[in-house]
């Protein structure tokens, strides 16, 4: 098998639309590449979406809480930034805006950030710690 060259987009279902597009664009600062009131794509690169959203209209009554990360689904994302230095620099620009994370890890290979959407999906930012094989060596002990 030959694998994928890149991870493209994500599709969310939502029924918190407008909170989950503001977020979306405070946190990776993207922008709305197409949107109407059912479905709105955004990038944050030259990619021309990395982000789709699903409106599925107003929140039922008896809607469960946030998930973040328990229960059937995605646990979570992680996105990587270069350096230590670009993932404080997020972590100060999101806390400016109310923003921060649910929990810090240190996984050995990563630093790891895990933040909240508005629909309780994680999303982990992080940085390696470790060169490849280093890193390759870690997991396989």
């Amino acid at each position: 098998m030959t694998a994928p060259t890149k991870f493209a987009h994500v599709v969310y279902n939502t029924h918190r639309y407008a909170e989950m597009i503001a977020w979306y664009t405070k946190v990776f600062e993207a922008h709305v590449q197409h949107g109407d009131d059912k479905l709105t794509f955004m990038t944050y690169d030259d990619e021309h979406h990395r982000f789709a959203f699903a409106n599925l209209g107003p929140m039922p009554e008896d809607a469960p809480e946030p998930r973040m990360g328990k229960g059937v689904g995605v646990n979570h994302l992680a996105y990587t930034w270069t350096d230590r230095a670009e993932l404080v620099d997020l972590s100060k620009r999101l806390k400016a805006d109310g923003i921060v994370p649910v929990r810090p890890i240190k996984h050995g290979i990563t630093l790891s950030m895990y933040y909240a959407d508005p629909d309780g999906n994680l999303l982990e930012f992080q940085i390696d710690v470790l060169e490849p094989d280093a890193a390759n060596a870690f997991m396989d002990g």
